[in-house]
């Protein structure tokens, strides 16, 4: 792959016009993994003709971080079957189907690569990632330029109204380049207390912050250190080598329900549909009563039994959400999951869904449409609310994660507490971690945050020129800086801004506070659709007229920044923060 030209220009001479002969859009794209994947196959799919730079601060392209087997055991498992993944140049079972029997040996999967609805472990998917990319870089041709540049770790973004300016660091030093468009696709970020998940001592006891798949995950690489699953006449079993116990912490002590089977590709509902729903949203308080009314009608259309059993005749908005919980929050949480598991194997068997499930899973779609829209108020609500609803029914998770759970419960190692609305953590730095439960109070020895990716604020945006710019633009509108990105449908940081509107942004972690659905690697493959049909448009940025904003925006192409990038030193130049 050539190198880039770091001051190669990006637009024609002044009066020039930039037609297809005198310019080629010039996109760069930071980070390479699924999200970044996705993009680039829909932008080479296009017959506008692009030189497209990838920038990778490692040496795979791919698997980004989730799916890495640098960063990811073997034991932890994607909860996508390849019915669901969306292909790249083939489907993950094809892909699969063709690998080497010893690596699917060591992979686990031999006997289920072919099965399109079996669960793999993220490392697969890692490496299917990974084959994809190079497939999809040997595969292309004209009218595109493809351009990767492995180690360079992007170090900051300015953005101006004729071009994006993107400085990053090598191993031989910095560097400097210029690009018409960006797309920011870095993927997750960790967050919170966090722990190795190893025993500190050999009878700890480890809290485990989350009971989803994130948890599971920590729960069963700490299990395996420690032990090993085994196949005994009864069903899986766990043997341990060393005196630990593990406990769980979530809000209301639950544990996640077993994927269950459904009709794939989804079939279409006929109440809430898109067109309903655009009649019903505009933007103010009630919004979400309305459209929840939709949501009750098709439920019950559905699943007429469900609706009764739940008197969802006297449910609102705000009160379905324990319905949803009652039954499980009546039983033991593992009592409910080994009904659940029971269950769900019946649904695959059958090959038959669970009606009022499947309602829910395709009504999410709907609702993940209308959220951004939501006034303060409603959003408020539906947080508290419908979207618990949602992330549970969505987050099923892999028979064999439900299994490992029973497993390890059954072998009295494995408990799951609930914390309630209000509690409190403390770390006594190498006594561990204090945390109180209203009167009760539970000591552990480690602490590990596993609840998965968690909104963030644009006081942690990566890039530190480009954050100050997105904290001083949502300043002046008076937006929350801990809302993150309220982007626009392409993903443009702010559409209407003509510079800003020059990134569009695919790092989720930014984008889950008003986009609560879009993480998974379908919505990943949507989000690099979207984007490139956004850059095929080739709509250049409005001229801008702010000449003040002009004049700063330049002087940012000569000068150094004087703030580390930190958090704490954007408070030191005086913009005013509304909330931590």
């Amino acid at each position: 792959m050539m190198e880039i030209s770091p001051l190669t220009p990006v637009s024609p001479e002044p009066g020039t016009p930039a037609t297809a002969e005198t310019h080629r859009m010039r996109i760069g794209i930071i980070g390479t993994g699924p999200t970044a994947l996705y993009t680039l196959k829909a932008l080479l799919e296009s017959d506008r003709p692009y030189d497209i730079h990838l920038y990778e601060a490692g040496e795979t392209l791919g698997p980004g971080i989730p799916f890495s087997a640098e960063t990811t055991p073997l034991s932890m498992l994607a909860n996508i079957a390849g019915v669901e993944l969306p292909p790249v140049c083939e489907t993950l079972n094809a892909w699969a189907g063709r690998q080497n029997p010893v690596q699917l040996a060591g992979w686990g999967i031999a006997a289920s690569a072919r099965d399109e609805r079996a669960f793999f472990p993220r490392v697969v998917l890692g490496a299917y990632f990974a084959d994809q990319f190079d497939l999809l870089l040997a595969q292309h041709g004209t009218p595109h330029q493809v351009n990767v540049h492995r180690c360079h770790r992007v170090t900051d973004v300015v953005t101006f109204p004729d071009h994006v300016r993107i400085d990053w660091q090598t191993r031989s030093g910095p560097g400097t380049d210029r690009v018409d468009r960006l797309v920011i696709a870095t993927g997750y970020r960790p967050h919170g207390p966090a722990r190795a998940v190893s025993l500190p001592d050999p009878a700890s006891h480890i809290g485990i912050l989350g009971s989803s798949l994130s948890a599971i995950d920590a729960v069963v690489n700490l299990a395996l250190q420690h032990g090993a699953f085994i196949e005994t006449a009864e069903g899986l079993a766990y043997q341990g080598d060393t005196a630990w116990q593990a406990t769980m912490l979530s809000r209301n002590g639950l544990l996640p329900e077993a994927d269950f089977w459904f009709p794939f590709p989804l079939e279409p509902l006929n109440l809430f549909t898109d067109a309903a729903l655009a009649g019903l949203v505009t933007g103010r308080d009630g919004d979400l009563d309305r459209v929840f009314a939709l949501f009750a009608r098709q439920l019950r259309k559905l699943d007429p039994a469900y609706a009764r059993s739940i008197d969802l005749d006297s449910a609102n908005a705000d009160s379905f959400v324990e319905r949803y919980f009652a039954r499980r929050l009546a039983s033991d949480p593992f009592t409910h999951a080994r009904d659940n598991l029971a269950e769900a194997r019946a649904s695959h068997d059958r090959r038959q869904t669970q009606p009022w499930r499947y309602a829910i899973l395709r009504m999410h779609e709907g609702f993940g449409g209308i959220v951004p829209h939501l006034s303060p108020r409603d959003l408020q609500r539906f947080e508290r609310g419908l979207k618990r609803c949602f992330a549970d029914n969505y987050a099923a998770v892999p028979h064999l994660s439900i299994q490992r759970l029973l497993a390890l419960h059954h072998a009295g190692v494995l408990r799951v507490e609930r914390l309630g609305q209000t509690y409190s953590l403390q770390d006594l730095g190498k006594d561990g971690w204090l945390i109180r439960l209203g009167e009760r109070q539970l000591h552990v020895g480690a602490l590990v945050d596993a609840r998965g990716q968690q909104p963030l604020g644009l006081d942690l945006f990566p890039f530190p020129t480009l954050r100050l710019q997105l904290c001083a633009h949502a300043d002046a509108r008076g937006q929350d800086w801990s809302d993150g990105l309220t982007a626009g449908e392409d993903l443009a940081l702010v559409p209407d801004d003509p510079a800003l509107g020059r990134v569009h942004c695919l790092a989720l972690p930014f984008l889950l506070k008003r986009r609560p659905f879009i993480q998974g690697l379908c919505e990943s493959a949507a989000l690099g659709k979207a984007t490139a049909h956004a850059l095929g448009r080739g709509a250049s940025a409005a001229e801008d007229t702010r000449g003040q904003i002009n004049r700063y925006l330049a002087t940012l192409e000569t000068t150094t920044p004087v703030y580390c990038g930190d958090a704490a030193s954007i408070r030191t130049i005086n913009l005013p923060r509304k909330s931590f």
